[in-house]
């Protein structure tokens, strides 16, 4: 039994000795097992060709306590070594070179591993590779598979080749791997997997291109073309590559898989970046709460562009920043897939936080884009604090740089809570821009799609829809608005509804939304909304549908001022124009039962600067079940910006069952209400109105112009007045009818009240309108009696008399 321990030790030992070994094949010099464990490598175990200088290994292997030091003379520009026995190769040594500035290739098509000790010394670049061969720029070729088919020629290496449909694999775990500056590292191989790997190379270049079919793979251009069917690379578990400086990075593949793992390639200096640019067949899967793509700029170069070309590309909690830290550009993102993905808090950036210029997001998606949901607990980006914060897609100027803008196409845009946004923070700053074309888009669970103005100027919203655009929904908790390190949360977002908006909150007008759609749908107070909370004015929000149905409290408003509990926010800035045109139906109906608010279109203004005007132009409008198009004046102070004025130009507009239309004010004057309808005005249980309910201020006048029918069913139209004057109601019609316990009134409480004009035929015809009865009369299916040619039947109308058609309730 003692005699068999001791065999199996002796075994062993000899395994290991034999697996540390580097051993030459002696294809290219005699064959010889090398004494370690500081194995020399020179020129004479190799062969040189100009300035190549081949090596051939049946093994090579290094234990963490071991070493491979290559040497030559000064007229040497590349090592290239290949690896034939058929075992892999481990490596958990040091790699050295003493020639000056050779780069090194290192082949063995039977794997690569990298251990935690691995490390590398040399003045060149770095190539890792489990190729079958290296062809040569001049038809050259160096091959480790079949040896004896090499070519061997005093040209660089152009390409790696592979024989095998199922290359073999490279890996390194816990490496810390570094190059001099300016220097390339690649890996080429099958599936590449890097495990708690930490590899540098200031200002160089990183080389990653995985294979999972026989073919070449070209480093040597400024990009990389490889096989068509590629493999897969793991980063995982705090993997960093790092070409910090002005660098770039390079990767091929089937998939990328990305686990708390990150690319940066961030601007330091003067030197603009290179960027990262990544081509994967399959997908890009990007995790964990690291930035996973970092290619800003801290100085005056210009930060790389990051640009991704995969089917799928997926970002859970990850980041992609490209942002701007000082005077140097941000630099841009560029996105072409077919499904992506954002999600738990993901967030793609291009910011600036000085007077860099922001960069430009583009996102292309032929088949979706989604973002959804939010991160849980905080993390920091760039100084900034974001807790509990939503999926994003951001432009933010935080300095004096002019802002980019995000350009989304897509067949179909899907927002849960999550947050596409532009702002301006510096005074001089400029927010970028938001461009969105898709087929569908829906905005539910407080998913936002914001331009921001604090200091300087805003960015503009144009998307342009196909089909429908949805909008419904608020957030189901809270987030903080994101604050500088070392300072305390100062705004705190909750119960935050679905929208579009533009907001500005500086001396500069907000920007303009403009949205193109066949069918905008909003439910369950759904919003789009242009505001200012100061001295600039809102921006002007201009739909054109064909049909727009609001409902649940559902809105589409203007506002000047802002309320925060018992806080109102005033300045002189003015409200913006609702200009809506609908080729079809408008529809606006019913309240947000939950907190009492009317769906509506609506113009509010709670500071000195006048109300935004409403303009309204469709085929029929329907306002219905307490909906609402209003303009408001509610400032409590003497100095209230006068409401805003509504113009609506429909064929037939129906209000019913507390619908209305409305102007209303506070220590100013109401707004007008203008209606141009050349068919029908039918008021059923439905109101329009304006009135002043305190203060010297007018009331606003009514205007109806020329429909062929104005018909009020309990219907009423008001122009009332506190102080001031009662407004004017002036109604031009063919034919107006108007029942018994129908309204019309211009009046004042305390002033002079309002003239109603009606030019219509003077017909009384009040007797004659009533609602009918509940019952019906029961209609039943019966065969009609058959008629001679000579006796047919007839059904006549008799319209001589003076007698209405009654209106059902």
């Amino acid at each position: 039994m003692k005699r068999q321990y001791f065999l199996l030790i002796f075994l062993l030992a000899i395994g290991l000795s034999s697996h540390a070994q580097i051993t030459t094949d002696g294809t290219l010099g005699s064959r010889a097992n090398l004494p370690g464990p500081d194995y020399q490598i020179g020129a004479d175990l190799g062969h040189q060709m100009g300035g190549n200088l081949f090596h051939s290994f049946q093994d090579f292997n290094l234990q963490s306590f071991e070493s491979a030091t290559f040497s030559g003379s000064n007229t040497v520009q590349n090592v290239i070594s290949r690896v034939t026995g058929g075992n892999p190769s481990n490596i958990d040594g040091l790699i050295r070179s003493t020639i000056p500035n050779a780069d090194m290739y290192f082949l063995n098509p039977n794997g690569i591993m990298f251990g935690p000790n691995a490390q590398l010394d040399l003045q060149g670049s770095f190539h890792a590779s489990t190729a079958d061969y290296l062809r040569l720029s001049d038809g050259g070729r160096f091959d480790a598979r079949q040896p004896s088919e090499s070519l061997l020629t005093v040209a660089p290496i152009e390409a790696f080749g592979f024989l095998s449909n199922s290359p073999a694999s490279l890996s390194i775990e816990g490496s810390q791997l570094s190059l001099s500056p300016s220097k390339t590292f690649s890996l080429v191989s099958g599936d590449i997997n890097i495990k708690r790997g930490q590899l540098f190379v200031p200002s160089g270049r990183f080389n990653l291109a995985s294979v999972a079919e026989a073919g070449e793979v070209d480093t040597l251009n400024s990009s990389i073309t490889a096989s068509e069917k590629q493999g897969t690379i793991t980063l995982s578990d705090q993997t960093h590559l790092n070409v910090d400086g002005a660098g770039e990075i390079f990767i091929r593949g089937g998939q990328l898989l990305m686990q708390d793992s990150s690319l940066q390639a961030n601007t330091l200096g003067e030197i603009d970046g290179k960027g990262i640019d990544m081509k994967l067949k399959e997908s890009v899967t990007m995790s964990g709460d690291l930035v996973a793509i970092s290619n800003t700029t801290m100085g005056s170069g210009h930060a790389g562009d990051t640009i991704i070309t995969t089917p799928r590309l997926e970002i859970t909690g990850s980041i992609i920043d490209a942002s701007s830290l000082g005077v140097g550009s941000s630099g841009n993102i560029k996105v072409d897939t077919a499904q992506m993905l954002i999600t738990e808090g993901g967030m793609i950036a291009s910011n600036s936080f000085s007077s860099g210029k922001g960069g430009e997001i583009s996102l292309n998606a032929t088949d979706s884009l989604s973002i959804l949901g939010r991160r849980t607990g905080d993390f920091v980006l760039n100084g900034m604090v974001f807790i509990d914060y939503p999926s994003k897609v951001a432009l933010d100027q935080f300095g004096s740089g002019q802002g980019g803008k995000i350009t989304i196409s897509t067949n179909h845009l899907r927002m849960k809570t999550g947050n596409i946004s532009v702002s301006s923070n510096g005074i001089e700053s400029k927010a970028g821009d938001i461009i969105i074309q898709a087929t569908k888009i829906d905005l539910t669970d407080g998913a936002v799609i914001l331009s921001n103005n604090f200091n300087g100027q805003s960015g503009s919203i144009n998307i342009v829809v196909e089909d429908t655009l949805y909008i419904a929904g608020h957030s189901p908790g809270s987030y903080f608005v994101p604050f500088p390190v070392g300072s305390a949360p100062f705004l705190v977002i909750e119960n935050l509804h679905s929208f579009i908006g533009s907001q500005t909150a500086g001396t500069d007008a907000g920007g303009q939304i403009k949205l193109t759609v066949p069918t905008l749908i909003m439910e369950d107070a759904g919003n789009i909304s242009v505001s200012t909370f100061r001295e600039g004015d809102a921006g002007e929000l201009i739909i054109q549908v064909k049909d727009l149905t609001l409902s649940s409290g559902a809105q589409i408003s203007s506002g000047s001022g802002f309320q925060a509990g018992e806080q109102i926010f005033v300045g002189s800035g003015k409200g913006g124009l609702l200009d809506i045109t609908a080729t079809g139906h408008i529809l606006i109906e019913g309240m947000d039962e939950l907190h009492g608010i009317p769906s509506s279109i609506n113009s509010d203004t709670l500071a000195t600067g006048q109300g935004g005007n409403i303009l309204i132009q469709a085929n029929h409008l329907s306002i219905n079940n307490g909906g609402t198009i209003s303009t408001h004046s509610h400032n409590p102070f003497s100095n209230a910006g006068n409401a805003g004025q509504i113009f609506i130009s429909a064929k037939t507009i129906n209000l019913s069952h507390l619908g209305n239309i409305n102007s209303e004010s506070e220590n100013a004057a109401g707004g007008n209400i203008t209606i141009t309808t050349p068919d029908l005005l039918y008021l059923q249980q439905g109101e329009m109105s304006t009135s002043v309910k305190g203060g010297t201020g007018d009331g606003g006048n009514i205007t109806i112009e020329n429909p062929q029918f104005i018909v009020l069913n309990k219907g009423q139209i008001k122009a009332q007045a506190d102080e001031g004057h009662g407004g004017n109601i002036r109604i031009a019609a063919k034919q107006f009818i108007k029942s018994a316990d129908s309204l019309i009134s211009a009046s004042s409480r305390l002033g002079i009240d309002g003239d109603v004009q009606i030019d219509s035929p003077d017909v009384n015809v009040e007797c004659f309108v009533f609602i009918l009865p509940g019952g019906y009369v029961e209609a039943q299916l019966r065969q009609c009696t058959r008629e001679e040619i000579e006796n047919p039947s007839t059904f006549k109308v008799d319209l001589t008399r003076n007698r209405s058609v009654p209106f059902v309730e």
